[in-house]
């Protein structure tokens, strides 16, 4: 076994990751992939040593997730050979795209590792494709990038067996998380922190129609449509705005908001939209879960003017980018609002557009690098736009829940991003109410889901516990809370939770032998509620004795 170097704390990110993962164990939500065509004669011991040395240079690599008491720590593990196997393909690139999509599929395991597997998949002569699949909680889209270009710049020195030139890295992702945790602790944090609480208060979640009903158990595959808005469009778009200062991405927003508005017939939307997270030039050549996700907040009461609302969208996502510091899991927990289990809090549906920027590679000589896309294999929100920015041109694709929508919605969602768009570059001062919208057109306004029952509300300290279980969950809360009462009534998240103390709760039970139905934890939920099967009115017989 590889021997432990030292252990840290996760970040905010990495401790929010762990408690998904328990709650969906199993799966691969969470898996960052990336992939690579090498044309040319490959030394696959060269680049399996190039490998092991990005390895060895970026800690995180090397990082499992483990319990340490009540918390969630990183543990770095010393370095290590990393094996490159060669798997022959067949069918050529599509053949290696199609593995690459099983592969994909299979999950890790945070606490033994590795969160990194290779792969070199041979699909002709001198032809490969270097594929590479990374836990989320130990990297994120820019890093996979750091990883490719210093896997193919120490190619050659590995090849020849002389020094490489890549300068030593600064610091390390377990520097950035003991930081990130230093600032919410000196109080560093709490202006932008007191930002989110009020801009986010009384944020409720967003309903889309669905067409299908709601599985027992989701499976998170995806049905997606390209959708593309010219740069003369985006043009007149952003020429229309008033006061001006109105990005490519600030046009994508408003257009997808007043979407997402008319489709769910809700005029209060919030939409994730991620941002790199590296606010020093010292965290830029680093691997690791630096990404952060803003969620911007569109307010479309009173049927604004489209230009009222690109305004308005443009001065949120300014806000927003001026706060960005606060882990979106601290912004949850300030702002407390609605949960459901099996349900993200605030953020439903996510809008990622990136600038074309073209990856920088090292060079192999005698060998063609290109990457290689690789279709989305997996969905954990409702709905999700991932947008290229390229000289005003939008060009991308939406993608939604296989479990609750059919294709052809999907299609109606991207044609409806285009046409308002359309439209309002014509007459921006057209209300949203007005604007072509066929998703909307096509689809029946949400019906509402009856609440789950929920016993009545106690006052505070209500409820006894009847069981050995119900005893030690009060136990807990009134310990992870730091509070003196608890009642089986009482709801967590109202009492003071949050995801990180959600981990302490399910850490200590099951150091007591007590196993959480973790999918409720994530929900809003009660000693009571979490102690009883679900379907039934019965308490779990398997119930450690105190």
């Amino acid at each position: 076994m590889t021997e432990e170097l030292f252990t840290l704390p996760a970040s905010f990110g990495q401790q929010r990751l762990w408690l998904v993962e328990q709650a969906q164990r199993g799966s691969a939500l969470y898996t960052m992939r990336a992939a690579l065509r090498l044309r040319g004669p490959v030394d696959t011991g060269a680049l399996e040593r190039a490998l092991t040395e990005v390895v060895a240079r970026h800690e995180v690599l090397r990082t499992v997730l483990r319990p340490e008491g009540n918390e969630i720590a990183q543990v770095v593990l010393a370095p290590a050979p990393v094996e490159l196997p060669v798997v022959d393909v067949p069918d050529g690139v599509d053949g290696a795209v199609a593995l690459a999509a099983t592969l994909s599929r299979e999950p890790f395991d945070l606490a033994a590792g590795p969160l990194l597997r290779c792969s070199l998949l041979r699909v002709g002569e001198d032809d490969h494709v270097l594929l590479a699949l990374v836990h989320h909680s130990v990297c994120d889209g820019l890093s996979l990038g750091v990883l490719l270009r210093e896997l193919t710049t120490l190619y050659e020195p590995c090849l020849r067996g002389t020094d490489h030139t890549l300068e030593e890295l600064p610091l390390q992702y377990a520097d950035y998380a003991v930081w990130q945790r230093e600032q919410v602790e000196t109080g560093a944090l709490e202006e932008q922190l007191d930002h989110w609480g009020k801009r986010l208060a009384g944020v409720r979640e967003l309903r889309l129609p669905a067409d299908l009903p709601q599985p027992p158990e989701r499976a998170y595959a995806a049905v997606t449509a390209p959708v593309k808005v010219s740069a003369p469009v985006v043009r007149q778009v952003r020429a229309t705005a008033p006061g001006g200062g109105v990005t490519a991405s600030m046009v994508a927003l408003a257009g997808y908001a007043v979407v997402l508005s008319r489709w769910s017939r809700q005029e209060d939307v919030v939409v994730g939209m991620p941002v790199a997270g590296r606010p020093e030039v010292d965290l830029e050549p680093l691997v690791g879960f630096f990404v952060n996700t803003l969620p911007v907040r569109v307010d479309l009461s009173g049927d604004p003017s489209f230009g009222a609302v690109l305004a308005q969208v443009r001065d949120r996502c300014v806000e927003a980018y001026t706060h960005a510091d606060v882990p979106f899991e601290l912004m949850v927990e300030r702002a407390q609002p609605e949960r459901r289990a099996g349900r993200l809090p605030v953020v439903q549906t996510l809008l990622n557009v990136q600038r074309a920027v073209p990856v920088h590679l090292g060079s192999i000589p005698g060998v063609r690098l290109d990457p290689v896309e690789l279709p989305d294999t997996a969905l954990h929100f409702d709905a999700v736009a991932d947008i290229v920015e390229s000289d005003d041109a939008l060009l991308g694709h939406v993608s939604l829940s296989a479990d609750l929508f059919v294709p052809e919605t999907a299609e109606l969602v991207a044609r409806s991003v285009l046409s308002v768009l359309r439209a309002a570059s014509a007459a921006p001062g057209t209300p949203v109410s007005m604007l072509p919208c066929p998703v909307a057109d096509a689809r029946e306004a949400p019906v509402a889901e009856p609440e789950t029952p929920r016993e009545p509300a106690v006052a505070l300290g209500g409820g006894l516990p009847r069981t050995p279980g119900e005893h030690l969950l009060v136990e807990l809360w009134r310990e992870v809370l730091e509070v003196g009462e608890v009642g089986v009534h009482d709801e967590f998240y109202a009492l003071g939770g949050n995801s990180m103390r959600a981990v302490r709760i399910v850490m200590a039970a099951r150091d007591r032998g007590l196993e959480l139905p973790l999918d409720r934890m994530l929900g809003r939920h009660t000693v009571r509620e979490l102690m009883t099967p679900v379907g039934s009115g019965a308490v779990p017989a398997a119930v450690p004795a105190l």
